[in-house]
C-alpha cells in the first residue's frame, strides 16, 4: 500500500455490521468498516485527483460501547474497507457508541497526550473517529472529531520535540465524551516527539498533529524545540476559530531560532466538504515562504513604580501587602516572560526596578534590591536617565512637581532583534532637554509657554534578524486626564498627545513601519482622537473593525483593575495601547492572569494589565 503522505484524514466512515443476529452474548461477530470518502485516519495513499484514499492499517482496532475488537492483521489491512472481529457481541443497549481507535475499554474518545512523528505515516491513535447507532442491524456512519494541523519545515537543525497548547486553555488531550466535552484529566496541552531527532534540510519535512475539532478562542500554539536548546513558535488561528474536522494545511517554513510565526488565515479549513487540497488553509496557500508575513510580537506594560505602590499602601489599609514591589517584582517578571514579546515597552521604571550594577540607592523600601535585570536574562534594555544619557543612579525627573521619578524602558530580545539606534526626547517645547520649570497651580495653561508637562518618549530602531526588515519602536507614558488647570484640566495630556503624533513619531520613525506603545491614560474623547488622527492606528480598534478581535477582548476591554485592592475586578478603562503603522495586526491579547506573589498569593502583578500584539510586515 502507498503511504507517501504523512497525514491522517477524518470525515465520514460508513460501518456495516454483519452477522448481528440473536446469537448468545459470547459468540463472536464481525463488523465491517468501509472508507468511502477522504477522512483523517492513520494512513493515506497517494493523492488521486483532489483526494487522498484512506486505508486501514495493520493493528487498527475499534470499540463498540467499550468492547474492543481484535487488531487488524496485515492481510486484513491496506484497503479502504476492513472487517473487524469481536470475541463477543456487545450487550444490549439503547445507544451504541462506536469509537476509533478503540484500544481503551472506557468507550471514551481519547486524544493522546503524546503524539509522534512517523515518516510517511502518522502516529497511530491520534485521530479519533466516532459514531452512534441504536440499531446494530443497520449501517453505522462514523464522523470525524479531529482537526489535522499540517505544516512543512526545513532548516539545518535537528528537531527534538514540540509542545502544543491552547493559550485560552481549551482542552486538547485526554478523555472526552461523544460530544467532545473534556472529562477528568483532560489537559490544554500535548507533547509531540521526533524520536531520536528529525534532521532538517533544504527538503521540507511535513509535520502533522491533531487536536479536537472545536472552537479555540486564542488559537493553537506549537513550540518547536531543537538540539542546542533553540526553539521556534508557530501560532495557528490566532484570531480565534472554530476548527473543523479537516486537514488544515499551512505553507512551508524555515526553522529560525527565537522566531514566532503567525499564520494569517482567511479560510483555515480549506478545501471542499470532502476534497482536501494540498494548498488549502492559510492565506496565499502556495506552500512557499512568500505566503508568510514576517511576524513580531510587541507589548506594553505599566509595571507600577515601587514608590507609587508604597504611597497607595500607606494610604489604604485594604491594599494587600503582597502588592508591594518587594513582594510582586518576581510576578512582574513572570508576566513579562509569559507574554514572551520580541520587544515590550515598560512604564514607571525606577532605579529600584532597573540596575545592572547595584550601588547604594537601589534598595527597595524593605532594604533589599529587587531589580528586573536578573529575572529577565533574555532581554536587553533601552533606558535613559533624566539627562538623556546612559541610565545611572540619578533619579529620572520626568513627571510634574514632586512626581514618581520614573521613566520608560524598552526591553527587546537580542536573539531576535538587532538594535540600530536609540534615543529619548521630551513631549514639550524644549523637546531635547528636561524642562526644569515645574507646572504649578499659580501658572495657568496660557502661561505655560507651550511646554506641556514633563513626560518623555523613548524610541529604538531595530532590524529583525531573520528577515532583515527594519522598524521603529516607541514607548511613552502620557499625563493624567485631569492634570491641568481647572479651566483646562486636559491640557497637559493633550499637549503630550499632540507632540507624540505630530512631531515625535514622524521625526524618529519617518516612513518606516513603526509601533507606539504606552500608558496613554486615555481611551476615548478628544485626546484619544489625537492619538489615532495620524497614520498610526490602534490595534484594538482595527481588529475590532475587521471582526478579528476575540470575544473576551471585546467584552472585557479594560487594562486596569477597578481598585488597587483588587476587590472590584477589572475596570472597563483601556488606557494602555499599541498603535501601529506599516504592519498588519493578527493577534491582540491582555494579560489578565493573576500570578503568585512572594507568599504564593495570587495577585495582578501591577495596577495595569499588559497588552500583547502580533504584527506582520
Amino acid at each position: 500500500m502507498n503511504t507517501s503522505v504523512h497525514i491522517i484524514l477524518i470525515l465520514s466512515l460508513p460501518l456495516m455490521l454483519l452477522s448481528c443476529d440473536k446469537e448468545p452474548q459470547k459468540q463472536a461477530f464481525l463488523l465491517k468498516a468501509g472508507v468511502e470518502e477522504a477522512a483523517v485516519k492513520t494512513v493515506l495513499g497517494d493523492k488521486e485527483g483532489s483526494k487522498y484514499p484512506v486505508l486501514w492499517s495493520e493493528g487498527d482496532v475499534i470499540s463498540v460501547n467499550g468492547l474492543v475488537s481484535k487488531p487488524l492483521t496485515a492481510e486484513e489491512a491496506g484497503a479502504a474497507s476492513a472487517t473487524f472481529t469481536f470475541e463477543e457481541k456487545p450487550a444490549d443497549a439503547g445507544v451504541y457508541n462506536v469509537v476509533y481507535p478503540g484500544s481503551n475499554t472506557s468507550g471514551r474518545v481519547v486524544f493522546p497526550a503524546s503524539q509522534s512523528y512517523v515518516e510517511d505515516s502518522f502516529s497511530p491513535g491520534a485521530a479519533p473517529l466516532i459514531g452512534q447507532t441504536d440499531n446494530l442491524d443497520a449501517p453505522v456512519t462514523m464522523r470525524s472529531c479531529a482537526a489535522a494541523i499540517r505544516f512543512s519545515i526545513k532548516g539545518n537543525v535537528k528537531l527534538t520535540s514540540m509542545e502544543v497548547s491552547t493559550p485560552a486553555g481549551e482542552k486538547i488531550s485526554g478523555s472526552f465524551d461523544m460530544k467532545l466535552s473534556p472529562q477528568d484529566g483532560a489537559a490544554a496541552k500535548m507533547s509531540y516527539s521526533f524520536g531520536s531527532g528529525l534532521e532538517l534540510s533544504e527538503t521540507a519535512k511535513t509535520v502533522v498533529f491533531t487536536v479536537p475539532a472545536g472552537s479555540y478562542q486564542k488559537g493553537i500554539r506549537a513550540v518547536l524545540k531543537a538540539n542546542g536548546g533553540s526553539s521556534m513558535t508557530l501560532s495557528f488561528f490566532t484570531s480565534g476559530a472554530t476548527v473543523e474536522a479537516k486537514v488544515c494545511a499551512f505553507p512551508a517554513i524555515s526553522f529560525q531560532a527565537g522566531k514566532e510565526i503567525i499564520f494569517t488565515e482567511t479560510d483555515p479549513m480549506g478545501g471542499e466538504e470532502i476534497d482536501i487540497e494540498e494548498t488549502a488553509g492559510a492565506e496565499g496557500m502556495n506552500a512557499d515562504d512568500a505566503a508568510l508575513a514576517t511576524a513580531i510580537s510587541v507589548g506594553s506594560y505599566n509595571i507600577w513604580a515601587p514608590s507609587a505602590r508604597k504611597s497607595v499602601m500607606d494610604g489604604d489599609a485594604t491594599v494587600p501587602a503582597q502588592r508591594s514591589w518587594a513582594n510582586s517584582y518576581e510576578a512582574v517578571a513572570d508576566m513579562i516572560k509569559l507574554l514572551d514579546c520580541d520587544v515590550i515597552g515598560l512604564q514607571e521604571v525606577t532605579k529600584m526596578v532597573y540596575k545592572t550594577t547595584i550601588t547604594s540607592g537601589n534598595e527597595d523600601y524593605d532594604g533589599n534590591v529587587h531589580t528586573l535585570n536578573s529575572p529577565l536574562p533574555a532581554y536587553s534594555w533601552v533606558i535613559f536617565n533624566a539627562n538623556n544619557t546612559t541610565y545611572d543612579n540619578l533619579f529620572p525627573k520626568n513627571t510634574t512637581a514632586n512626581g514618581l521619578g520614573s521613566t520608560d524602558a524598552i526591553l527587546y530580545k537580542s536573539s531576535v532583534l538587532t538594535l540600530n539606534a536609540k534615543g529619548r526626547a521630551w513631549l514639550n517645547g524644549t523637546r531635547t532637554a528636561h524642562p526644569h520649570k515645574e507646572y504649578s497651580s499659580d501658572e495657568g495653561a496660557a502661561n505655560w509657554d507651550g511646554l506641556g508637562t514633563n513626560r518623555p518618549a523613548t524610541w529604538a530602531k531595530f532590524t529583525h534578524k531573520a528577515s532583515g526588515k527594519q522598524f521603529v519602536f516607541i514607548t511613552t507614558h502620557l499625563d493624567l486626564p485631569n492634570a491641568g488647570e481647572e479651566s483646562d484640566p486636559a491640557f497637559p495630556q493633550r499637549r503630550n498627545a499632540q507632540e507624540l503624533i505630530t512631531w515625535f513619531a514622524p521625526t524618529y520613525a519617518g516612513d518606516l513601519p513603526s509601533v507606539i506603545t504606552g500608558d496613554m491614560n486615555v481611551d476615548a474623547g478628544d485626546n484619544y482622537d489625537i492619538l489615532v488622527s495620524g497614520k498610526w492606528k490602534d490595534c484594538y480598534d482595527i481588529m475590532k473593525e475587521w471582526g478579528t478581535l476575540s470575544y473576551i477582548d471585546q467584552r472585557v476591554k479594560g487594562t486596569m483593575p477597578a481598585n488597587k485592592n483588587e476587590e472590584g475586578g477589572l475596570s472597563s478603562w483601556r488606557p494602555d495601547h499599541v498603535l501601529f503603522y506599516g504592519f498588519t495586526p493578527s493577534f491582540y491579547t491582555v494579560g489578565r492572569e493573576k500570578l503568585p506573589t512572594a507568599n504564593g498569593e495570587q495577585h495582578w502583578p501591577s495596577d495595569h494589565l499588559p497588552v500583547k500584539v502580533v504584527l506582520n510586515f
